[in-house]
C-alpha cells in the first residue's frame, strides 16, 4: 500500500463511495475505500431521499460526471451525520435556502463550496462545466473545441 494522502481540513472521514472512473494514464489509480479522500470534485448526496425529485437531480449530476469521465468522490449524508454536519456547515450563508437546511445534491472542489444543481445544470446549459468545477476543460471536449485553445 502506498502513502496514504492528506485529508483536508475540516472534513469529516469518509463514509461515501468513491466512483472510480476509467481514467487517462496520467490519472491517479482508483483509491481504496481505507484511505482518506482524495482531493477534487465531490458532490453530496442523500441516498434515502423521499423525494423523487431529489433522486433526479442526484443522478442528472452523478451520471453526467461519469458519461464525461470526470472523477468524483460521492458522499452520503444520510448514511453519517458527519458528513451531513460539514455539508451544512461549508454551505455559504447566501447559497441557503431561507428556511430549513442545504438540501442535497451540493458540490464541492476539495472544500470550496461550487453550487446546487441549479448552478450545476446551469453550468451545463452553457457547457462551462469544467469552469464551474475549476477544472481544465480535456482537449477535444465541446468546449475545448469552442474555444480552440485547448
Amino acid at each position: 500500500m502506498g502513502p496514504s494522502l492528506p485529508s483536508h481540513p475540516g472534513h469529516a472521514p469518509f463514509s461515501g463511495r468513491l466512483r472510480p472512473l476509467l481514467a487517462p494514464s496520467h490519472a491517479h489509480p482508483p483509491q481504496s475505500l481505507h484511505q482518506p479522500p482524495r482531493m477534487g470534485i465531490k458532490v453530496y448526496i442523500a441516498s434515502s431521499s423521499c423525494s423523487t425529485a431529489m433522486k433526479k437531480q442526484q443522478q442528472d449530476v452523478l451520471g453526467f460526471l461519469e458519461a464525461n469521465k470526470i472523477e468524483f468522490e460521492e458522499i452520503d449524508i444520510a448514511a453519517n451525520e458527519e458528513n451531513r454536519k460539514w455539508m451544512r456547515e461549508n454551505v455559504p450563508k447566501e447559497s441557503r435556502p431561507a428556511t430549513g437546511n442545504p438540501l442535497p445534491p451540493r458540490i464541492f472542489n476539495d472544500s470550496r463550496y461550487l453550487g446546487d444543481y441549479e448552478a450545476f445544470f446551469e453550468a451545463r446549459e452553457n457547457n462551462a462545466v469544467y469552469a464551474f468545477l475549476g477544472l481544465t476543460a480535456p482537449p477535444g471536449s465541446k468546449v475545448c473545441i469552442a474555444r480552440i485553445s485547448c
